[in-house]
C-alpha cells in the first residue's frame, strides 16, 4: 500500500450508493508534475467512499482537491501490457475550481434491490434543524 498526497483536478465523476447505503464516488482526476524540464500533466482515476466522496461530489466536475489516500498500483496483464494505479480518496479539502467551467455535482445512480420489504414501516422524519451536521436523504439510500 502506498499513501499519496496530491492536488488534482476533478476530470469526471461518477456517482452510485454500495449494498449498505454508502455514497461511492470514481471518476478521473489530473496531477501535474516535474519531469525532465518541463512540467507533465497526467491522469489518474480514482475512487472515494464516504465523507470523502460527498465532499469531492459536492464540488463537481472542474474543481480543485487536495487529496490524500492510497494508490494502489496494479501489475499488467494480459488485458491491460502497462501498469495501472487507482488512488483511493480518503481525505480531500477544496482548494478551488476553474473559472471558464463552473463545478456541477453529479447525482448518484441508486441500483435497484431485488428484495422488497414485507414491511411497510412508516418514513423516517427528518429533522428541521440540523446544528451544521448534514441532513440525511433517505429517499436516496436503496435499503
Amino acid at each position: 500500500m502506498n499513501n499519496a498526497q496530491l492536488r488534482v483536478r476533478i476530470d469526471s465523476l461518477q456517482a452510485s450508493h454500495t449494498t449498505d447505503g454508502t455514497l461511492m464516488v470514481s471518476g478521473e482526476a489530473s496531477f501535474k508534475y516535474y519531469d525532465r524540464g518541463g512540467f507533465q500533466v497526467r491522469p489518474i482515476p480514482f475512487q472515494s467512499y464516504g465523507e470523502a466522496a460527498v465532499a469531492l461530489n459536492n464540488s463537481g466536475v472542474g474543481a480543485i482537491h487536495v487529496v490524500s489516500g492510497r494508490l494502489n498500483i496494479f501489475k499488467p496483464n494480459d488485458a491491460n501490457p502497462n501498469h495501472r494505479m487507482l488512488l483511493i480518496v480518503e481525505r480531500t479539502i477544496l482548494v478551488g475550481g476553474q473559472d471558464a467551467s463552473p463545478s456541477t455535482p453529479v447525482n448518484p445512480v441508486v441500483p435497484l434491490s431485488p428484495l422488497t420489504s414485507a414491511v411497510d414501516s412508516p418514513p423516517v422524519p427528518v429533522p428541521a434543524v440540523s446544528n451544521g451536521k448534514a441532513i440525511a436523504q433517505y429517499d436516496s439510500i436503496p435499503f
